[in-house]
């Protein structure tokens, strides 16, 4: 048996630029990943094409979802003759703007690669990734990165953020990613220069950063979802409204915050009616 962790993903950055004729979307995005993870656990069965997927989330459990045919693909294109189960402690809310269901897709790839010493190289495992979602390449790293293309163009970036932790708050609402981008296409997005995002980021201008987050699904989501807004209207009341986004295609918003920053009172107060989470950074 192994394990492997899957961590969550934040958009610090993201742009819409146009769709493509395949579907997908052309995306500028700065990601990078926090200690937020669901725990896999593999374990090989005698029973041969068996592969079972067990979790305390029951979607996961009972649902032909990404992260089982991402597990069925590799043991029958890799010829596995054995049966497989893995068992997912999810602590990643799905619907969250967080690529929970990446991230696992991800691990499960890296998983079975190590389990039966199939000996992928990390183009290998990004292939597979793109069948089946554009953001299971960059949930295949463990660091910040430029992301561009559809989710397969992928650019390590060294940024220094031990002095920060980013606050994540989910309001425990599902949105629909597909949804956000049909919306989207009909409105249209907007759209920020990512140069003097790169400046920063170049620099280690962590402060200049953390005022300058952006992400063009989030007036789609704020104009389109009354809940959501409601939340936004909330959490700026307690918050920088100019440091609070949204990440992905929501439901969470995310603050980077300096690592000595006192939230125990906020969360006292609304933990039980919200997941809130101050994370480090990977």
């Amino acid at each position: 048996m192994i394990k492997e962790k899957a961590y969550a993903k934040v958009n610090l950055f993201l742009n819409v630029l146009d769709k493509r004729k395949d579907g997908y979307h052309n995306l500028e995005m700065l990601n990078a990943k926090i200690d937020l993870c669901d725990t896999l656990e593999f374990k090989v069965l005698e029973q041969t094409d068996a592969v079972i997927i067990k979790s305390n989330d029951l979607f996961l459990s009972s649902q032909e979802n990404i992260v089982i045919q991402v597990a069925k693909y590799m043991m029958k294109n890799y010829q596995i003759q054995k049966g497989l189960e893995i068992t997912i402690d999810k602590k990643i809310p799905f619907g969250a703007g967080l690529a929970g269901n990446s991230s696992d897709s991800a691990a499960v790839i890296k998983g079975i690669n190590r389990l039966f010493s199939l000996g992928l190289t990390s183009e290998n495992m990004v292939e597979i990734g793109m069948m089946f979602g554009a953001d299971i390449p960059y949930c295949l790293t463990d660091q910040p990165a430029f992301v561009s293309g559809i989710g397969e163009k992928i650019e390590p970036v060294k940024i220094d953020m031990k002095n920060y932790r980013l606050l994540l708050i989910n309001p425990c609402e599902f949105i629909s990613t597909n949804e956000v981008f049909k919306l989207g296409d009909k409105a249209g997005y907007d759209r920020k220069d990512i140069k003097e995002i790169k400046e920063y980021v170049n620099q280690n201008n962590i402060e200049a950063l953390r005022e300058n987050l952006f992400n063009s699904l989030e007036k789609i989501v704020i104009d389109n979802f009354e809940v959501i807004r409601k939340f936004r209207d909330f959490l700026i009341k307690h918050h920088d409204k100019k440091s609070l986004l949204m990440t992905g295609s929501g439901s969470s918003f995310i603050m980077i915050v300096p690592k000595n920053t006192d939230f125990s009172e906020f969360i006292s107060k609304y933990g039980d009616k919200y997941l809130i989470k101050v994370c480090k950074f990977l």
